[in-house]
């Protein structure tokens, strides 16, 4: 496996960038004064330089998009995130120059660096040692996340064509891929090489695997002090993502003990109101979650508005689309199509509740007013250009009582759930079922994610083939604009094919003082080509590194 060591003097640029807690501190010297001599003198500056590691956690809630509109769950609205969902859905012209995600490439690899050069110089502070323990473990985790997402966005995929992939997802020779580069200590400049080869996924993943295994082991051994306060991370979260990323890796058997070693825990549990577990911050099924505030200049975001319907000053989005409306099951547990509870001019009634609780529709109070989201209604012909298209509104985890039109000092606040409970347990299912098949184990997991929402149990006798459809159908309903699904349809190699990429609305009219609800409206009809199940190395990385590759697909 290629690494490689430069040490540049990185702290100030952090310090700078510290989050809103940590300003108490910061103040005790102005900021533009604050060198790497202070901090490593002072445990106090150390600490709160780790309170930026936290801040680089990607939050959905804090992009200027969101990912579940570049999926089959979603859509934006018609004048919203031109330049970004849009070349992801409906452009094929971008290229190593210009792909959405270069700029995310280049500030992974900058946290990367910063993570090595805090970890080259915590040994040498003076103060609490553990503390210090902690800190590292903290910060090894954070190096660890960082290549986690490089490989999930840069990893290269040797897919060489449309369903070419097993049932389980994976394709020959992904192990042998290329993953990203390693740089595991911090670089002397001047000295060391700029140019450095990528490793394989394999090797990525291993090097992945043996971080998260030596933080959970080291915040294991912590006393409970130090890991209690909320959204700080714990043992339990570096087995969790450890979980995810072998499940990621097509290593099913390891991703199943993974799982089951963090259910064995018995630290989380599924919150028992799908609705509040949105709102509760730190609720007993958060394993991993991006802390907010409501302070916009802060932490706070923008997400109650982003959602909400142009007729309500919002700017929409994301919009579910019919495609996930229509995998929404009846409470007998059978979808709409063979469901008797099914009525096709009352279409939302008798659903699985998740559905009410995730998306606004036609006659939900929503915001405090009926949506009348029919051909002419209200909340169509008063959106301007940020309508919903698809004839349905995003609730899942709203704050329907925040002013978003009030004082601007303020945002919203609900924490982004990077890693839940839930994920752990249909993570196990999919694994287990991929690597022995659908034993009561793997009953067991899904339906305890089904009874939490009234959903019936699954019907036994599924082969294995059954259950891993039910599995990635109970993925898309409990993880809707999660971000989750983007990924999702990349790993099962299904992104490509035309269902997922055929984008459908709701066709609702008025007819006297009767509404009809017609047939599907086609939207979008969206590009997803083969080389799409990666992004690009981007063309800078490319004339600076004269040993990197650029992904199969992209030369």
């Amino acid at each position: 496996m290629m690494k490689y060591n430069i040490k540049r003097g990185l702290v100030a640029g952090c310090m700078l960038m510290l989050s809103a807690c940590a300003k108490d501190i910061l103040n005790r010297k102005p900021l533009d004064s604050i060198n790497e001599i202070v901090v490593w003198n002072d445990i106090n500056l150390v600490s709160n330089y780790v309170n930026y590691f936290y801040s680089t956690m990607e939050s959905g809630f804090k992009r200027t998009y969101y990912l579940s509109a570049a999926t089959d769950n979603g859509m934006d609205g018609l004048a919203n995130d031109i330049y970004f969902i849009k070349p992801l859905t409906m452009d094929a012209s971008w290229n190593p120059n210009n792909a959405p995600f270069n700029g995310l490439y280049t500030s992974l690899y900058q946290n990367l660096r910063k993570a090595n050069d805090f970890l080259a110089h915590i040994d040498g502070v003076a103060g609490d040692s553990t503390l210090k323990k902690q800190m590292k473990a903290e910060v090894r985790f954070f190096r660890a996340y960082y290549y986690t997402e490089l490989l999930n966005y840069f990893g290269d995929d040797p897919i060489k064509a449309s369903g070419a992939a097993a049932p389980s997802g994976l394709v020959d020779g992904y192990e042998d891929a290329l993953g990203v580069a390693i740089l595991e200590k911090a670089q002397e400049y001047g000295k060391d090489s700029l140019s450095i080869a990528r490793s394989t996924r394999r090797q990525t993943v291993d090097y992945i695997v043996s971080e998260l295994d030596a933080v959970a082991t080291m915040l294991a051994q912590l006393p409970a002090s130090y890991t209690n306060p909320s959204g700080r991370i714990t043992h339990g979260a570096a087995m969790s993502l450890k979980a995810r990323v072998l499940l990621f890796a097509g290593r099913f058997k390891a991703a199943a003990t993974a799982s089951k070693a963090v259910m064995a825990l018995s630290k989380y549990s599924l919150y028992p109101d799908y609705k509040g577990l949105f709102t509760v911050k730190n609720n007993t099924e958060c394993i991993i979650s991006v802390q907010h505030n409501n302070i916009a200049s802060e932490r706070g975001h923008t997400y109650d508005k982003d959602v909400a319907n142009g007729s309500m000053s919002g700017l929409a989005k994301e919009c579910p689309t019919q495609n996930l409306v229509d995998d929404y099951e009846m409470t007998d547990g059978n979808l709409p199509g063979a469901s008797s509870l099914y009525d096709p001019q009352n279409p939302y009634a008798n659903r699985d509740k998740r559905f009410a609780i995730s998306v606004g529709y036609d006659g939900a109070v929503y915001r405090g007013q009926t949506l009348t989201l029919y051909d002419n209604g209200f909340d169509i012909l008063n959106a301007g250009l940020f309508k919903t298209q698809t004839r349905y509104l995003v609730r899942k985890a709203c704050n329907e009582s925040f002013n978003f039109l009030g004082d601007a000092t303020y945002g919203s606040d609900q924490n982004w759930l990077l890693i839940r409970y839930a994920e752990i347990l249909l993570n196990y299912a999919e694994a287990q079922n991929e690597d022995a098949g659908p034993d009561q184990t793997v009953y067991d997991a899904v339906n305890s994610v089904r009874r939490r929402a009234g959903q019936p149990d699954l019907p036994s006798g599924l082969t294995q083939s059954d259950m891993r459809l039910r599995i990635r159908h109970e993925r898309r309903i409990e993880f809707a604009f999660e971000d989750q699904r983007f990924w999702d349809l990349r790993r099962w190699h299904l992104a490509d094919q035309l269902p997922y990429r055929t984008i459908y609305g709701a066709n609702i009219k008025l007819s006297g003082s009767t509404k009809v609800f017609g047939a599907p409206v086609l939207l979008e009809t969206r590009y997803f080509g083969i080389k799409n199940y990666t992004f690009p190395i981007p063309a800078s990385e490319l004339q600076s590194n004269r040993l990197m590759i650029q992904n199969t697909n992209w030369k």
